[in-house]
């Protein structure tokens, strides 16, 4: 973490207004350069192992003489001494105190998934008190940062609430776009938060500033950009690798399932002649005909060798329903990423792994072993959560409930295809209307962005993330 002084420097450097400010080393040398500032002044502890200065004793505010400054020099270090031991006092910085106004948060973090994004609202105590904060994926323009600024709630506050003026909203616009702009193209800044930023009827003052720097920062890898081949999810035919003819297990469920499809289906167990009615085969390569889709659900350690054949056999689209990948731990990871090297080897487009499957009810496709087929409608499922789809298929089958599905897709560990080459499908696809989007991770941000932007412009989107209220 840079120090407050070297906060302020990179702010200042930036064009961000910062107080006049200056690091002492004794009480004395902090009694002068508070005479020459003019009272009042601030006196704040100068350690990077005191994060959160108030707490521990370490800001003196409303210093209005020499007697007071040399008492909050002693008074400061004392607290810190005793509330932060091991805290190595660099020095106290003595800045001109500015006048109270609206006390405001820009802050910034970098997110695994996003990138480098910035937030922006209420300031000061009410941060923890209001959560009313507005967020953007960096990089962003004016337009958005506008956009960024009216939607918190406290907006009325900018404008001018109950006869007091307007705040100056123009000069808050330009440093969000500066800090913006200095967090985005700096490779070493990890994370930080100026806290508060205080709004003038005209002009304003960063007055702390928590900086972060880290190893080089880069932007999350983009996936391989390749688009989904139209028609993949409306195959002619299809076949079912670990089809069985148990019923306690998933390939019974799942072929049994999809035995309403009306194109062509083909049963893959090396041990079975027939399953269900249907001629079985004992590989993929074996099945006499095309195959457009395979659902497959043999062990995990089976499905590489599922897979090359899949691509030998020139399918298009693989639905792994497995579960034992990365979800399990390292040697699972492993095994999942050299599925889909295999996979990418030959063009082949995966779903999953670990997933409940896909469910197309205009096309009578139900490929998962959920034993509830829904009826067909206009909105499109996509869920991280097999669970969550369970239970939404039940409960649109209930005889007081009009809703049907155009598609239900279990994204599973998106080793693969994710959130946003389904919200491309459900954008073209002619039976969807309205897509819904239960998110527990996201792996690629910025593409997820670009796509619910895109799609957003033909059809609604409701996007939950689990263990969010929103």
């Amino acid at each position: 973490m840079l120090s407050e002084a070297e906060g302020y420097g990179l702010l200042k450097r930036h064009d961000i207004p910062v107080p006049e400010y200056k690091i002492v080393n004794n009480a004395d040398e902090a009694v002068r350069i508070a005479e020459k500032m003019g009272y009042p002044v601030v006196a704040k502890i100068v350690s990077l192992q005191v994060v959160h200065k108030s707490d521990a004793g370490g800001v003196v505010t409303g210093i209005k003489n020499k007697d007071e400054v040399k008492n909050a020099f002693e008074t400061i270090i004392q607290n810190v001494k005793k509330n932060v031991p091991d805290a190595d006092i660099t020095g106290i910085i003595i800045e001109k105190e500015m006048p109270s106004g609206l006390e405001l948060i820009i802050g910034g973090k970098t997110d695994p998934s996003f990138g480098k994004v910035i937030t922006f609202g209420l300031g000061g105590k009410l941060v923890e008190i209001m959560r009313d904060v507005s967020l953007k994926v960096l990089p962003i323009g004016e337009d958005e940062i506008e956009k960024m600024i009216r939607e918190i709630k406290g907006y009325i506050l900018i404008k001018g609430y109950r006869g007091e003026p307007p705040r100056d909203e123009k000069v808050l616009t330009e440093i969000i776009g500066k800090v913006s702009e200095l967090f985005y193209e700096s490779n070493k800044l990890v994370e930080f938060d100026i806290n508060p930023l205080i709004l003038y009827e005209k002009g304003a003052c960063a007055v702390d500033a928590r900086i972060y720097e880290g190893d080089e920062v880069t932007e999350p890898g983009e996936k391989i950009e390749k688009e989904v081949q139209a028609g993949i999810f409306y195959p002619g035919s299809i076949a079912a690798a670990g089809a069985s003819s148990d019923p306690k297990k998933i390939g019974y469920a799942v072929f049994r399932n999809l035995l309403d499809f009306p194109g062509r289906l083909y049963p893959v167990n090396p041990k079975r002649k027939e399953i269900l009615g249907r001629e079985a085969y004992p590989s993929l390569i074996a099945i006499p005909d095309s195959v457009d889709l395979a659902i497959i659900t043999v062990p995990a350690p089976v499905v590489p060798e599922v897979i090359e054949e899949a691509g030998k056999k020139g399918v298009k689209l693989a639905v792994v329903i497995s579960a034992g990948f990365k979800e399990t731990g390292e040697e699972g990871r492993i095994l999942e990423d050299k599925v889909l090297q295999i996979a990418r080897k030959y063009g082949i487009r995966m779903v999953g792994p670990n997933c409940l499957g896909i469910i197309l009810p205009h096309k009578r496709i139900n490929a998962t072993f959920d034993p509830a087929s829904p009826r067909p409608g206009r909105l499109a499922f996509i869920s991280q959560s097999g669970a969550t789809i369970t239970t939404a298929v039940d409960w649109s089958l209930q005889e007081d409930i009009d809703i049907g599905f155009s598609a239900i897709i279990s994204v599973g560990n998106q080793a693969d295809l994710g959130f946003d080459e389904f919200l491309k499908f459900a954008r073209d696809d002619a039976d969807t209307k309205a897509i819904i989007l239960y998110i527990e991770e996201i792996k690629n941000g910025r593409a997820f962005m670009r796509a619910v932007r895109e799609v957003t412009w033909n059809k609604p989107v409701i996007a939950i993330k689990s263990l969010s209220d929103k």
